[in-house]
């Protein structure tokens, strides 16, 4: 009966080369896999660096966590989400550059934060979660959405209510998920005099809605100028003349309607 030949690399008594061979293939092999985890932390190391590099040219406001002050809170957080779109930041880096510009109260909240809990597993979407339940909770979020389904013109300008129209919008989207809705409340809180006027035509956006009521201010406040103007010169020399200057070209006596220099634009709603 023929005797079977160990092969070459065979781990024998025989052939201790062999056995030798293959340890030092299994360290080569642990030495290589080391290394690639070890270039794969440096290059890990190397990305946030340069995310966190572009994150802090674009001055990411800090937050102290004002409490009677909510919305400094709303705003901050609004503020850090902007430059993190510019930057285009990773999900997983997110909360650790976010919490990097909380300083004095809001910075031992989330020390108290990481004590209770692993903050090395929160998502983005829970962080967002635990600061605004700390710092813009569930009352108060109420008590804005009741204000923006309150909110109307009143005494102000059309300028002005639309400011205040976007910062109760923004901390309540639910009202206003959609263009339509947005438009359809805007319209609805102008004042009556100008939102009859810019309801007779319809407009589907908010845009739209906007841009008819600005006109349609400026309509009234150009008509009452014309009115106030031809009031003065018919008293004669009853009384003293109301010195009018021009809003256009900065010239005394004749208002902007009535002034050389001024075009009257054409009334146009965009699309």
């Amino acid at each position: 009966m023929k005797k079977d030949v160990p092969r070459t690399g065979d781990a024998t008594s025989s052939n201790p080369t062999a056995a030798h061979d293959e340890e030092v293939a299994k360290v080569l092999q642990a030495i290589k896999q080391m290394a690639g985890l070890a270039l794969e932390g440096t290059s890990g190391i190397d990305q946030r660096l340069k995310f966190l590099k572009v994150f802090i040219s674009l001055s990411p406001p800090q937050y102290a966590g004002n409490l009677d002050e909510p919305l400094e809170g709303v705003e901050w957080l609004e503020r850090i989400k902007q430059c993190f779109d510019v930057s285009d930041v990773p999900e997983d880096l997110k909360v650790g550059f976010a919490t990097y510009c909380l300083i004095g109260a809001a910075h031992y909240w989330w020390e108290f934060v990481k004590r209770i809990r692993d903050v090395k597993s929160v998502t983005w979407a829970e962080f967002e979660e635990l600061f605004l339940n700390m710092y813009f909770p569930e009352t108060i979020r109420n008590a804005k959405n009741e204000e923006f389904i309150g909110l109307t013109q009143g005494n102000m300008t059309v300028a002005q209510y639309e400011s205040k129209f976007l910062q109760l919008s923004q901390l309540a989207p639910r009202l206003v998920s959609t263009d339509e809705q947005r438009a359809a409340k805007f319209l609805m809180g102008l004042r009556p005099s100008i939102g009859a006027k810019v309801a007779v035509i319809q407009h589907d956006t908010y845009l739209k809605v906007r841009t008819a009521a600005l006109l349609v201010e400026r309509s009234f406040e150009m008509l009452a100028e014309q009115e106030s103007f031809e009031g003065a010169s018919s008293a004669g020399e009853k009384r003293p003349r109301k010195q009018y200057i021009c809003h256009h070209c900065g010239e005394p006596g004749h208002i902007r309607p009535n002034c050389p220099e001024f075009q009257p634009p054409s009334p146009s709603y965009p699309y």
